[in-house]
């Protein structure tokens, strides 16, 4: 198990048992592959676009349609409030496993986009449920320590894709096709270890109860209610960094004429910092409250993001510009992720990670939608400033709207009767 989760010495001294070590190890591969597959596009860009002949503004456009493929995704997250986490995570696995396998053989970029559009819808799934099960099982003062783990992993997906395409694909003339092909068998070992997943025993306990929620209106009671708009809102504003993101790579190659491979290699060397940062803004947001560590990671990657866009200068400039926005992105995702999970009962949590990735996706389609004709009238730096305004209100939100539920009970944040779920959930 250590060799698989060298985080596992780690998760032993703060407490966490070989059940949660194996539990977080199995939803890290998950995090790795969701990672992976949804950096491809980012990386192989300018190639993806050259294959079908787009344009930067209709790669926008198209992109755009493709994020909003998560949009069903509500309707299969919601049911995981009814049916169970793991049966809608087996069913999700599959899915996008399937549909990352046709769009390796996607003959024009309508089919790209169709096949991206419903692999999108089964990844957001997955991604919520994921995060829904590491909150539920993990004791309350190491649930920031997990969420690190899962964002690391996801991280190092994301760098992987990076070398296996800049260092060995694209140098040897590969087509960007097998980075789709490549993740299909290693999903199919991860789908089989899920088999051995519990299902989530707050989620049996709710069960049990009768407390699971039974109408999807549900979500928007009063007791809630404010806690949905402010993740609902501050998710959508931090999502709309996504052009700037997915465009990274093609900046560097178009704008700045680097090659695929330094471009690619610049990428890993830049977030190699953030890797264990993750774990560690975690575990500090365990001790000293979600708020202070992710809105300041959060504004260190709004500076570096203003540099990186704005500074002339070659990779002596980019590179730390470059570091300082993915250190900034990776210490402030896993940390004010909780939120989502954190602030809702457990008969709603899953519908709430349903909201918030409607409004993900929505952030995510809206950047890239309105990007499309400022791409066509003006420069990828002050497209990106632009959008970049929505990311610094949702830190402005974070500070001052959000509460530090760090170290306290699910259900003493929610509210929720301890009784059997308390129980429940005892190792």
């Amino acid at each position: 198990m250590n060799i698989l989760a060298p985080w596992a010495p780690a998760a032993r001294r703060r407490g966490l048992t070989n059940d949660h070590i194996f539990l977080l190890a199995v939803l890290g591969a998950t995090s790795f592959f969701d990672g992976y597959d949804g950096s491809i596009k980012a990386l192989a860009l300018t190639q993806i676009r050259d294959t079908f002949g787009m344009t930067k503004s209709l790669a926008a456009a198209l992109f755009a349609v493709v994020y909003l493929g998560a949009l069903p995704a509500m309707v299969i997250t919601r049911w995981a409030d009814r049916v169970g986490r793991k049966r809608l995570l087996l069913w999700s696995v599959f899915g996008y496993m399937g549909f990352s396998a046709l769009t390796a053989v996607s003959p024009n970029a309508g089919w790209f986009t169709s096949f991206q559009f419903l692999q999108q819808l089964f990844l957001v799934a997955e991604s919520a449920i994921v995060w829904t099960m590491a909150a539920e099982e993990l004791p309350a003062d190491s649930r920031g320590f997990g969420f690190g783990v899962l964002g690391m992993n996801s991280a190092l997906g994301t760098g992987f894709a990076a070398i296996l395409y800049g260092g060995f694909l694209e140098p040897n003339g590969v087509s960007w096709r097998w980075l789709f092909v490549v993740s299909v068998p290693p999903l199919l070992l991860v789908a089989l270890l899920r088999r051995r997943l519990p299902e989530s025993r707050r989620f049996l306990a709710a069960q049990e109860k009768g407390t699971l929620s039974e109408r999807w209106h549900a979500i928007l009671g009063p007791t809630v209610r404010r806690w949905l708009i402010l993740v609902v809102v501050t998710t959508f504003l931090t999502q709309l960094i996504q052009q700037a993101s997915t465009f990274t790579i093609d900046f560097l190659e178009t704008d700045r004429g680097l090659s695929a491979t330094a471009a690619n290699f610049m990428l890993v060397f830049a977030g190699l910092p953030g890797i264990p940062i993750m774990v560690l803004a975690g575990a500090l947001s365990d001790r000293f409250g979600r708020r202070v560590v992710g809105c300041a990671f959060a504004f260190a990657s709004v500076a570096g993001a203003i540099g990186f866009f704005w500074l002339p200068g070659g990779i002596p400039v980019l590179l730390p510009c470059m570091s300082l926005t993915i250190v900034g992105q990776l210490g402030a995702w896993p940390v004010l992720q909780t939120y989502t999970s954190e602030l809702f009962p457990t008969g709603l949590r899953s519908s709430a990670s349903a909201w918030a990735n409607v409004a993900g996706v929505l952030g995510r389609s809206g950047s890239l939608a309105l990007a499309a004709p400022l791409l066509a009238v003006t420069s990828q730096s002050v497209t990106a400033t632009v959008l970049g305004i929505g990311p610094f209100v949702a830190i402005i939100m974070f500070a001052t709207m959000f509460p530090d539920t760090h170290g306290r009970e699910l259900e003493d944040i929610t509210g929720e009767e301890l009784g059997v779920i308390a129980a429940a959930v005892v190792p």
